[in-house]
C-alpha cells in the first residue's frame, strides 16, 4: 500500500509499505480521509520524540472495515467508522472513572504506532465508533480536533457567557469558535496574527476580530466587554504570551482554559489569580462522549468547513506537508488527505 512515510528527520516521501494484518481486538481501516494536525506540523518542525521516524504520522481519520481480528465483535466488512485518536488500556482509574483521555499509558496513532497517513490502517476496536449516515468522511476526519473544542468549551462553568475570547485562529481556535457559538456565548471574539486567519473566523461568527501584530489586544479586549472583562477566554494558541492574556483578559470569578500546546512556559501573575478569584483549567485531548457531540454537530449542520478546509490526495501528501510547516497558504488552514 502506499503511504505518506517519515523515514527520518526532515524527510517526508511517498513510500510502498506492506498491509497492516489485524491482532486480536483490531480492525484493518480503508483510510478514506485524514487531517494534517497542527501537531504534527509542529513536531515534524521541532523534531519533537513524541514523533521519532521511521514512522507513519496521522490520527485524525476516518475509514472503512476491511478486515477484522480474533475477538473483535460489533463491527463487520464494510462498516464506515469514524475514529477516536486516542488509544487508552481500558481498566486503570482514568479510563473506567470515564477519563480515558488522561489514561496514564494511552497512545496516539502515529506516535508509537503506525497512524493514517496511508491507505490501510490497523486500528483496536475500542477506538471506533459508527459513522452516522449525515456525517461524511471527510467531516468524521475532523471528528477529533472539534472534539477537542467540545472538550474546552465544556470546562466553561457559565452555561450562556455574555463575551468570549478565543486567543488563536487555527483549525482548533476556528472550530472551538463554532462549538462556543452552539453551547450559547453571546457574543465572541478571536485573537490572531493571521488577517486570513481573522477573517475566516469573522466570516465563522466572530463579531470582534483582533489582529495581535497591529492592534493593542487588552484595549480591544476591554472594549469588547464594555470594560468588565470577558467571562470566558479559551487559549488554542498555547504559547506563554497567550496564556497570559488569557488570564488578564477574564473578569473577576471568571475563568480560561488552557487548549494550545505550543509551548511549555507559561508565566501569569499570581495576585491577578488569587485576588481576583480567576480558575485557570487545561484541556487535553477528548472524551469519548466529547465526540459523539462533534459527530452530532456535524450531523446537525452547525459545523462550517468552508472556505477553511480542503482536501488533497495523499500522492499530494509531502508536497501539501511540506507547505503547510513553512510556508502556511492563505487560502485554506486545514488540509485533509485522502487515500483512497
Amino acid at each position: 500500500m502506499k503511504a505518506l512515510y517519515y523515514p527520518a528527520w526532515d524527510q517526508l516521501e511517498i513510500r510502498d509499505v506492506p498491509d497492516p494484518s489485524p491482532r486480536p481486538g483490531e480492525a484493518v481501516l480503508k483510510v478514506l480521509a485524514v487531517g494534517i494536525c497542527g501537531s504534527e506540523l509542529h513536531g515534524f518542525k521541532i523534531h519533537a520524540p513524541r514523533r521519532t521516524p521511521p514512522l507513519i504520522m496521522g490520527h485524525e481519520f476516518s475509514g472503512q472495515v476491511v478486515a477484522v481480528g480474533p475477538g473483535v465483535s460489533g463491527f463487520r466488512v464494510g462498516d464506515v467508522v469514524a475514529v477516536n485518536s486516542t488509544i487508552s488500556c481500558g481498566v486503570c482509574d482514568a479510563c473506567t472513572d470515564g477519563d480515558p483521555h488522561v489514561c496514564p499509558t494511552a497512545e496516539v496513532y502515529g506516535t508509537r504506532r503506525p497512524g493514517a497517513f496511508a491507505e490501510r490502517v490497523a486500528a483496536p476496536v475500542s477506538t471506533i465508533m459508527p459513522m452516522p449516515e449525515n456525517v461524511t468522511p471527510v467531516q468524521a476526519s475532523l471528528m477529533e480536533p472539534l472534539g477537542n473544542g467540545v472538550h474546552a468549551w465544556s470546562m466553561i462553568r457559565r452555561r450562556f457567557p455574555e463575551t468570549v475570547v478565543i486567543f488563536g485562529a487555527g483549525a482548533i481556535g476556528l472550530f472551538t469558535l463554532q462549538v462556543a457559538k452552539a453551547g450559547g456565548a453571546g457574543r465572541l471574539a478571536v485573537v490572531d496574527v493571521s488577517p486570513a486567519r481573522l477573517a475566516v473566523a469573522e466570516r465563522l461568527g466572530a463579531d470582534r476580530i483582533l489582529d495581535a501584530r497591529t492592534e493593542d489586544v487588552p484595549a480591544g479586549i476591554r472594549d469588547f466587554t464594555r470594560g468588565r472583562g470577558a467571562d470566558a477566554a479559551i487559549d488554542a494558541v498555547g504559547a506563554a504570551g497567550t496564556r497570559d492574556m488569557a488570564v488578564k483578559a477574564i473578569r473577576k470569578g471568571c475563568e480560561c482554559v488552557w487548549l494550545g500546546l505550543h509551548d511549555d512556559a507559561a508565566t501569569v501573575g499570581g495576585l491577578d489569580i488569587v485576588l481576583g478569584e480567576k480558575a485557570i483549567y487545561g484541556s487535553f485531548a477528548v472524551r469519548p462522549r466529547d465526540l459523539r457531540a462533534a459527530l452530532d454537530l456535524l450531523g446537525a449542520g452547525k459545523i462550517t468547513l468552508e472556505p477553511w478546509v480542503r482536501t488533497f490526495p495523499l500522492s499530494d501528501g509531502v508536497e501539501v506537508f511540506t507547505q503547510l510547516v513553512n510556508a502556511p497558504p492563505d487560502d485554506y488552514i486545514k488540509a485533509v488527505l485522502l487515500p483512497s
